[in-house]
């Protein structure tokens, strides 16, 4: 249970230095660079955004290129490849990367960036073409293009009505707005329901009178006409979606042979994101024409190390100095390996504020109990057990995060496995239910101590056990924040105060009828006991009264305050006991929905027929079943962990350690300390 000690570090180095010693700084990952704070006459600071801007922008070209090239190539993929630590390369061909192939894999990039936009151009032309073909659909009939106007002696009007008009109704709305009016040849190029294309023609003369009159019945001149005949247009389409079809399989070609180049382009992203934070910290830096200042923290376990690294390869002065806990010093955790996977868990929430305690140890204890409880089942634990420890066995370049995560699930399955056999669950009842469906004879595993089904009131004692020592143990790791704060007044009345307030009640609800109706037994002390107890929970309740509200000068505030926080802390007790109740929610519905979900499976019959019924059943089923309760199970371990434990001590706030290093997706470069 520590949070490790932090030590300031100054470096002072030779300026020519700089992109060597910064280029070893973060191959190692040791150091948190920090702001070295304002310059002055002789030191300043150099304004790199615009250079950090060109390799984030050269990353993301480099991500979008892969991605392309993922589309139109089939890449073989490692077995569970995201599991997979990044491939180590020397500072050599680092190097060499960057001389030879660093231009040509970003020109390499942008050219499939490009070629994905061609491709992308012609598929929009294509989908335009398309819809102006449909528009072209009803005048495939017109002998004209839309815009034709007529000849010397002739007008011509195209275009639609939007009702379905036959030729006569046509001619004969013409007639009736205008009985005077010349001679007017009309031919129907076609109709739909509520569309009618057609084109008339008339005497040059009378070329006014006729469009008023074909507005006065509706007509409406096409929006998008074109200067083609609909025939020769349609031939135009044709050509040019073949044309553009020949572009997209050319180019498609070019993206396929590009497949080659798609390890430069990893290795660029890579590279673009490594010197985009290189450039984010020479930001930090104060420098002059010779020097410059690095200002950072190092864990103080690794300080000396540092320190004789830099020093044995360049010329420079290093000062390392133990950092104070202002509340602006980095967070660094270190606990055992049983306790250490939980440490993602306690990141999700916060890392330890200024002065407080890390309480991974205890916690991780509590976290795979409670996890193990609510999962409780042999074979779901046994299953959860061996897919993690084979991970953590096949892979040994396993990215950290992951193997964190992975391990921790290990020791949950371990925990459901012994939680499982302590009360006989093995995927249900699944041993009772075959031996008796298929061997004609009913074969149980006993528990280590019961069936939960049969006595779930000894389950819930069992869960607020759990739940009481769990809610102990977060005041006591309050009282140890108040000891490290010297704060010793503080361990009395926030620690000790809340404890006794209620177990010796606890310990008197225990040796009462009630409780024993509901749990199977009592304890049994004589009426002494029960006097002590009841003084001592008095005593502290008065000293919660007299001291919740200590920070107030006035006794009235001091009273009332007080009195809220007593009823704060009883009703906080109450709550959070009862909140333990999930356990026994989710410990019982993991074996009740297995159990059921067997009896369906039994319903086949003996025999093959049925055995086959059986399997399939019991496979889709279980594994939904384990799939809802692991979740569950993990939300609610972590509910009670944020909730309830932490209520009783833990604020967070803290900033984790987060040191300059290589951060890639692909490639890491592997500091070589034996060639110095």
């Amino acid at each position: 249970m520590a949070v490790q000690s932090m030590d300031n570090i100054k470096i002072i180095a030779l300026k020519k230095d700089r992109k060597q010693m910064l280029e070893l700084l973060q191959r190692v990952g040791m150091i948190e660079i920090r702001d070295a704070g304002a310059g002055d006459d002789v030191f300043t600071k150099t304004d790199t955004s615009s250079e950090q801007n060109t390799f984030v922008k050269n990353a993301a070209a480099a991500a979008e290129a892969l991605e392309i090239l993922g589309n139109y190539n089939e890449f073989p993929k490692k077995m569970l490849d995201f599991l997979h630590k990044p491939s180590e390369v020397t500072q050599d061909e680092h190097a060499a990367f960057a001389l030879e192939k660093r231009e040509s894999a970003l020109n390499d990039a942008l050219r499939i960036i490009r070629l994905n936009k061609e491709i992308s151009d012609a598929k929009a032309e294509i989908i335009r073409i398309e819809a102006h073909e449909e528009k072209l659909v009803p005048w495939q009939g017109l002998p004209i293009p839309q815009t034709f106007t007529g000849t010397e002696k002739t007008a011509v009007f195209v275009g639609t009505i939007e009702e379905e008009r036959t030729l006569q109704d046509l001619t004969g709305g013409l007639a009736a707005v205008a009985p005077d009016l010349g001679p007017v040849h009309i031919e129907i190029v076609s109709t739909e329901k509520r569309l009618t294309c057609f084109y008339a023609i008339a005497l040059k003369r009378d070329a006014d009178a006729v469009e008023n009159a074909l507005r006065n019945v509706g007509f409406i001149k096409p929006s998008a006409a074109v200067d083609k005949a609909p025939d020769e247009l349609k031939k135009h389409y044709a050509e040019r979606k073949k044309q553009l079809a020949e572009t997209i399989g050319d180019v498609e070609k070019e993206l396929a042979a590009l497949a080659a180049v798609r390890d430069d382009i990893r290795y660029l992203e890579d590279d673009m994101n490594i010197r985009a934070e290189k450039y984010g910290a020479i930001e930090k830096l104060l420098q002059t024409g010779n020097v410059f200042i690095l200002e950072g923290y190092v864990p103080s376990a690794d300080a000396g190390d540092l320190e004789t690294l830099l020093t044995s390869r360049f010329k420079c002065a290093v000062e390392s100095s133990t950092a104070p806990d202002d509340g602006n010093r980095p967070v660094k955790l270190k606990n055992s390996s049983f306790a250490k996977p939980v440490e993602s868990v306690l990141e999700n929430y916060s890392m330890p504020g200024k002065g407080e305690v890390d309480p991974v140890n205890i916690m991780s204890i509590y976290y795979y109990v409670m996890f193990g409880l609510m999962f409780s089942d042999a074979g779901y634990g046994l299953i959860m057990a061996a897919v993690c420890a084979g991970l953590l066995l096949s892979i040994k370049n396993m990215k950290p995060n992951w193997k964190s995560n992975i391990t921790m699930f290990f020791w949950c399955g371990v925990s459901t496995i012994i939680w499982g056999v302590v009360f006989s669950s093995y995927f249900g009842d699944v041993v009772d239910v075959v031996s008796s469906t298929f061997f004609g004879s009913k074969v149980s595993i006993p528990p280590l101590w019961f069936y939960p089904l049969n006595k779930p009131m000894t389950l819930l004692m069992l869960c607020f056990a759990i739940g009481v020592t769990h809610l102990c143990v977060g005041y006591i790791l309050k009282g140890i924040t108040n000891a490290k704060n010297n704060d010793y007044p503080g361990i009395i009345y926030d620690t000790v105060f809340p404890i006794f307030l209620i177990l010796p009640l606890i310990i008197i609800l225990m040796g009462s009828e009630m409780f024993e109706n509901m749990s199977g037994f009592a304890l049994a002390y004589p009426p002494a006991v029960t006097n002590v107890c009841l003084i001592i929970s008095a005593v502290c309740m008065l000293g919660i009264v007299f001291t919740a509200g200590r920070e107030s000068k006035s006794w009235a505030k001091r009273l009332m305050k007080g009195l809220y926080g007593f009823y704060n802390i009883i009703a906080g007790w109450l709550g959070d006991i009862l909140s333990y109740s999930r356990l026994l929610a989710l410990g019982l519905a993991t074996g009740v929905i297995a159990s059921v979900m067997n009896s369906l499976g039994g319903m086949f019959g003996g025999g093959v027929k049925g055995a086959i019924g059986f399997i399939i059943v019991f496979v889709v089923t279980q594994a939904l079943n384990f799939g809802i309760n692991v979740l569950g199970a993990y939300v609610h371990s972590n509910r009670l962990e944020f909730v309830e434990f932490f209520g009783k001590f833990y604020e967070g706030g803290g900033r984790k350690f987060a040191p300059f290093g290589i951060h890639s997706k692909y490639y890491t470069i592997k500091e070589e300390i034996n060639n110095e």
